[in-house]
């Protein structure tokens, strides 16, 4: 199974190094213990010999000279006990330090080094007698400073050191390559978030994976494409108002430079043509405000019982169209409402040949309002675009065939305000098809 969270994978990371830490440590602890403890056994058993050698030794000096300087020639450390319990003879002479007590089955010493007390039993002594085989006392053999026992705890520290390092280097890889594969993406997300601020919508990052660098890469892409898209869209805005003020306002200039000039009469003609394009300009610039307000969501919305009937006669009037009405009631604001209606009306009666229909019927808690013309259809590469701003499938721009383009874009925003949903498309029988819900009125009980 593919562990798609960081966290989660992080631990499992963290999980493993412990457990590698404990397996080194476990595996070195153990074979250095059965290795040390092999030769202990040894020792153990090669010792006896060794120490009743040198315990003969010294009870044959001991009987002739009735003396235990024959201790100073061992290379052991030695502590004799006589038989009242006193310690008669020591080798080497840092045993001085060790206070002596006689216990059942061996002696004890013990001292205080450094502040803290140090002890050491020691058990099987060697008896050594005298000529007439009265017993003079008893040897005892200590370990040695480089004893088995020391080297033992020692080989087992140096080999748990060895481990925590080993482990210490497991994790750091570990560590190193979730850093790597972490913080490159997370860099390379800097420096799209640092080029997206110095304006370069086009900046993207690379995205491999399934965790959730993979997904903020993922989102950080979508955020850059919507940023670049409104950035075009913008740029397009700024150029299609452009153009669609300049058109009449060259036609106002031109007619009055004509009269300036004396070419032309100010007559009723030349005003109700002024006019006319005044009012062009007035209503694109009410569009504009208007479609702003909806996109910021500071258009105000009157919204109350309406029938669905009432909206459609006020759409169409003085068009000629073919109804098909369900009896039903919707809540939404009556102004707005005749307005979405009327631009799709306006759109279909602008393209169809010959025949406008208009129904409207139920669908779950909405009406939907649904508009459809006998025309040439949408062309299939503007059908994703038909309601955005300034756009026009007619190419020629001419505002009899295509107005500004904005009647679309503001029915949408409208809609989208009322809660309900809008679609174009084409018919299978030609002609194209809109199609808007809005919601149904439920009175309260």
């Amino acid at each position: 199974m593919i562990v798609r969270s960081l966290r989660t994978r992080m631990l499992l990371a963290t999980c493993v190094v412990v457990v590698a830490l404990a397996a080194v440590v476990g595996l070195f602890s153990s074979i250095t213990a059965k290795r040390q403890f092999d030769r202990v056994m040894v020792l153990q058993k090669k010792r006896p010999a060794d120490d009743y050698a040198m315990a003969t030794r010294i009870e044959s000096s001991y009987r002739a000279t009735h003396s235990w300087n024959a201790i100073a020639a061992l290379d052991r450390r030695v502590l004799v006990i006589d038989a009242t319990g006193r310690a008669v003879a020591r080798h080497p002479h840092d045993l001085d330090s060790y206070a002596v007590r006689v216990r059942p089955g061996g002696v004890e010493l013990s001292r205080l080094t450094g502040g803290r007390s140090e002890a050491l039993m020691i058990r099987g002594g060697w008896r050594v007698t005298d000529a007439e085989g009265r017993v003079a006392g008893t040897i005892y053999f200590l370990p040695r400073d480089d004893d088995s026992r020391v080297r033992f705890a020692g080989s087992l520290d140096r080999l748990l050191l060895g481990g925590i390092a080993l482990a210490i280097v497991a994790f750091m890889l570990i560590a190193a390559t979730i850093a790597r594969r972490v913080f490159a993406p997370v860099e390379a997300l800097t420096h799209g978030v640092r080029s997206l601020a110095g304006g370069r919508f086009d900046a993207r990052v690379q995205v491999s994976g399934n965790d959730e660098i993979a997904d903020l890469a993922r989102a950080f892409n979508g955020m850059a494409e919507a940023l670049e898209r409104n950035e075009i869209a913008r740029r397009n805005m700024v150029g299609d108002v452009a153009h669609e003020l300049r058109t009449p306002l060259t036609n106002v200039r031109c007619q009055l430079e004509a009269v300036q000039d004396g070419l032309a009469v100010v007559d009723r003609a030349l005003v109700d043509s002024i006019a006319e394009e005044v009012m062009t300009l007035t209503r694109l610039v009410d569009d504009l405000q208007q479609l702003s307000l909806a996109e910021a969501g500071a258009l105000k919305l009157e919204l109350q019982e309406v029938p669905v009937e009432a909206i459609v006669v006020r759409a169409v009037a003085g068009a000629n169209v073919n109804m098909l009405i369900e009896p039903l009631m919707v809540r939404a604001d009556p102004l707005r409402a005749v307005q979405i209606l009327r631009n799709l009306v306006v759109n279909a009666v602008a393209h169809a040949r010959s025949r406008v229909d208009i129904r409207v019927e139920r669908r779950g808690a909405f009406a939907a309002f649904i508009v459809e013309d006998d025309g040439d259809g949408i062309p299939p590469d503007h059908i994703d675009r038909i309601f955005d701003r300034f756009h026009r499938a007619d190419s020629s721009r001419s505002r009899v065939t295509g107005g500004a383009g904005l009647g679309l874009a503001i029915a949408r925003e409208l809609v989208q305000l009322h809660g309900g949903t809008i679609a174009g498309g084409n018919r299978d029988t030609g002609g194209a098809r809109f199609t808007f819900t809005l919601p149904l009125f439920i009175a309260s009980s």
